[in-house]
């Protein structure tokens, strides 16, 4: 049950970046956006409370999707989220999110123990 509820909320954070190009491999496929279905919608305006922080080691861009390592503390976690600006040593906040573990992603070609996928992520100031 968690798997589906972890795939539903995939497709719903992928909503976020239908756009002309392909998602990135590994994510669900979304239902066409065009000819009367619903826009996607613009989760960089979404109101999801930002309550995590941390600063970035490091980036990977994938697309349409930001894949950012952020270190909280002692902690070292994935975020990903859709395309930000982001480099290292920027300080973030973003929206808890569902979290997947053993995550591959074909359009990297790695394996990441634990992604969080947020839809929300913005750079301090």
């Amino acid at each position: 049950m968690k798997k589906i509820t972890t795939l539903l909320s995939l497709a719903a954070f992928s909503l976020v970046s239908i756009a002309a190009e392909p998602l990135p491999s590994g994510h669900p496929v979304l239902p066409p956006s065009g000819h009367g279905a619903a826009p996607a919608a613009d989760m960089s305006k979404a109101d999801a409370p930002l309550t995590r922080t941390g600063k970035v080691v490091s980036t990977l861009d994938a697309q349409q999707f930001t894949y950012i390592e952020v270190k909280d503390g002692k902690k070292t976690q994935w975020v990903v989220s859709p395309a930000i600006a982001v480099k290292a040593g920027n300080t973030i906040r973003f929206a808890d999110g569902d979290v997947m573990a053993k995550f591959h992603s074909k359009t990297l070609s790695r394996d990441f123990t634990n992604v969080l996928f947020s839809t929300r992520v913005v750079i301090d100031k």
